[in-house]
Parts: structure tokens; C-alpha cells; sequence
């Protein structure tokens, strides 16, 4: 700052100061009052004022990994003050950096942390965020998207999914898992769709089934309305009416969506979730692992709404709800429940809560109704990968 002839010479030893509002570096003078634990600072703001500022010595810091650079003129202090921490002052007067480092306390202690409440609530008002759109949002506007999907769209995602399946679960890159055709086995199996659609609200088109040549005791729904029975599945049961009621229980999942509903949901938790975790070490599978807490819920709700659909629809096919039970009960015995957390990440509700709902639907049925399938039929389905 160049001085008037007129002007009277600053008091203070003079330093560039940074007012934290800007980062332009004013000429500053200051005046150490060692006694009264004060220093007075002097500067000329950006308006042209003279503004004098009283600084507690208590309240100084060195800049963290700033404290004493060193120049070609020597040594010069950068400081701060704890109550307004964007300020810095430069001291290259050694004389007065020295009496500063004599006379102020806490100059080489950290900074107290500032503004903790103001993080925390950040913090939480971030996670609130995150929870109502993973929880809320999402399941809302997948809930819209699926009941305004084309059913041309919807066939095609579940189309694409399926052939997806196959190929992952193929040992061979060349050649998916093969689709099981044989003749007698594809008639035993219409059978058993003809009569579970006929006491169904669904139309008969919106429904294809296919068994999968796989050793895998699953059956599931995709988007479209294809049915995937798995080949284990038919080898573990022992009666037609302990498929037919999986597939009742699948069924159920086409009648309410679920497949295209969970799919929407999952891409967009998904993403909502990596946009939270970032790329970082061990972040995909944190990020999975909230995925699937996420979807799990999901899944166990629309399983049991499955399982109650059954129990309404086989009823009026002849099949008593009970069918759900039997092979629920061996799964069990041989696999166990899944108990604890555990049945927390599960997709499906716990096998006991499953069979004693089955039980409890089967009260009252007296069990008129021919059988499903005939002898000979099972037998048929269950070689129809032959």
C-alpha cells in the first residue's frame, strides 16, 4: 500500500493478510500487545476502509503444514485465527514472528473442529434422502412403470432375461441350457397349465411355462409371464399336485407383476446405491450386499403374497392348499431355515412360516377333484427331459 506525503505512517509491523472473503493479500500492519494477550491488525479493505481488527493471542494457529515456510528472506509465519479460520497472515518480520511464537499459547495446537452439528445433520439428512428414494420412491415409480409397460416391452425384457439364464447357467458358452421337450412330458405339463388357467384370472396368453434341464430344485416368474420350472424341481416332488402348486404359487407373481416390478426396482436401487458408494476399495460389495437387504424385503412380501394366491387358486382347480406343504417340509428337513439375519438377506420367507401358512389354508378342503395329472402323465412329466 503506497502512502501519501500527508498520510500518517501505519503503527505495527507490516504483513499481507488474506481476508478469507477473497483471496487478494492486503498490506497489513500489525501490533503485538503481549501483555494484554492482544494483537491489533490494520488492513484496507476492498472499499477502501481502514479496518482494525483485535485478535486474541489465545486464538492463533500456524496453517497446518503451513506453520514456517522458509524463503530467500528467511523464515515466514503463516497464521490463522480459530474464529475465523479462512483469514491467513503472513509474518516475515522475524522479530515479530518470534515475540508471536513466545507470546501466543496454543500456536502449534490444531484447530478446534467447527460445525459439528451442522455435519451431523448433513449426514443424516443425506442417509434420510438415500432411504426414502431406495424405499419410496423407487418402489413407486416401478410400481407406475410396470402396470404402464407394454405387454409387447414386457415380453420382450422377460424374453431377454430368459435367454440370459440359460446361457449363464450353461456349461458350455456355444450352447445354453437345453429347453425340455419331450412329447408325452409337454402334454402331461399343458395339462396341468390348461387346468390351473381355467380357475385363474389370467388370460391364457399371458402365461408361457417351460422346464429347464437343470438339476436345481427352483421354479420362478419372469417379466412377460414365462414360468421357468427347473428339472429338480419335478425329480424332488412326489406328487403332480406338489409342482402344480409351485406353479400356482408363480402364477401368483405373473398376476401381481412382481417380475417386472422387482426388475425396475432393482436397476433402480442399483443405481441410486452406486451413485451413494462410489468406486472405492471393497465398495461393490457393500454395494450388493445393501442391494440385496433392499430387494429381499421386497421379494418377501411379494412371496407371500405368491403363496396366498396359491392358496385361493388351487382350491378351485381341485388341488388342495395343502400341496404347498410337503415339499416345503423336505426342503426344510434337508436344507434347514434360515433363521436370524440370514432370513433377513433371504428372498423367500422362512420355509416353517411357509408350510404352517399352507397348513392353515387347507383346513375345510375336502378334497373332491380328480387328480391333477393321471398315474401315467407324472410319469410323463417326470421324463419330460428325457
Amino acid at each position: 500500500m503506497s502512502m501519501s506525503p500527508w498520510m500518517p505512517k501505519p503503527k505495527g509491523v507490516r504483513c499481507d493478510f488474506v481476508d478469507g472473503k477473497t483471496a487478494k493479500r492486503h498490506d497489513a500492519y500489525v501490533t503485538l500487545h503481549s501483555g494484554e494477550g492482544i494483537a491489533d491488525l490494520s488492513y484496507t479493505d476492498e472499499a477502501g476502509e481502514t479496518v482494525t481488527v483485535h485478535w486474541s493471542l489465545s486464538h492463533l494457529r500456524h496453517v497446518e503444514g503451513q506453520g514456517a515456510l522458509r524463503s530467500d528472506i528467511g523464515r515466514i509465519g503463516v497464521l490463522t485465527n480459530v474464529m475465523s479460520p479462512t483469514t491467513r497472515l503472513y509474518v516475515r518480520d522475524p522479530k515479530l514472528l518470534a515475540e508471536i511464537e513466545r507470546s501466543a499459547p496454543s500456536l502449534t495446537r490444531r484447530a478446534p473442529v467447527t460445525g459439528r452439528r451442522r455435519l451431523a445433520g448433513l449426514i443424516v439428512g443425506a442417509v434420510a434422502s438415500v432411504a426414502l428414494i431406495v424405499f419410496v420412491l423407487i418402489p413407486l415409480i416401478a410400481d407406475q412403470l410396470a402396470a404402464r409397460l407394454p405387454v409387447e416391452g414386457e415380453r420382450a425384457l422377460g424374453d431377454k432375461t430368459y435367454e440370459r439364464i440359460r446361457e449363464s447357467f450353461s456349461q458350455n458358452e456355444m450352447f445354453p441350457i437345453e429347453e425340455c421337450r419331450d412329447a408325452h412330458g409337454v402334454a402331461a405339463l399343458e395339462k396341468m397349465q390348461d387346468r390351473l388357467l381355467s380357475a385363474s384370472d389370467l388370460d391364457a396368453q399371458a402365461m408361457r411355462l417351460t422346464v429347464l434341464d437343470l438339476d436345481m430344485i427352483n421354479a420362478f416368474a419372469l417379466p412377460g409371464g414365462r414360468i421357468v420350472v427347473m428339472q429338480g424341481l419335478i425329480d424332488a416332488a412326489e406328487a403332480p399336485e406338489e409342482v402344480a402348486a409351485v406353479i400356482a404359487h408363480e402364477m401368483g407373481h405373473v398376476a401381481h407383476r412382481d417380475p417386472t416390478r422387482h426388475a425396475l426396482r432393482g436397476v433402480g436401487t442399483f443405481g441410486v446405491l452406486s451413485l451413494v458408494f462410489g468406486d472405492f476399495a471393497g465398495g461393490t460389495v457393500v454395494l450388493l450386499g445393501v442391494n440385496q437387504l433392499v430387494n429381499a424385503q421386497y421379494s418377501q412380501g411379494a412371496e407371500s403374497a405368491a403363496d396366498a394366491y396359491a392358496h385361493a387358486l388351487l382350491p378351485k382347480a381341485g388341488v388342495s392348499p395343502g400341496a404347498l406343504a410337503p415339499l416345503f417340509e423336505r426342503l426344510k428337513e434337508q436344507y434347514g431355515d434360515t433363521e436370524g439375519l440370514a432370513s433377513h438377506l433371504a428372498s423367500h420367507p422362512q420355509l416353517g412360516d411357509r408350510v404352517a401358512r399352507a397348513h392353515a389354508a387347507a383346513e375345510g378342503f375336502d378334497g373332491a377333484g380328480e387328480p391333477i395329472l393321471s398315474a401315467l402323465e407324472w410319469h410323463r412329466l417326470r421324463h419330460i427331459c428325457d
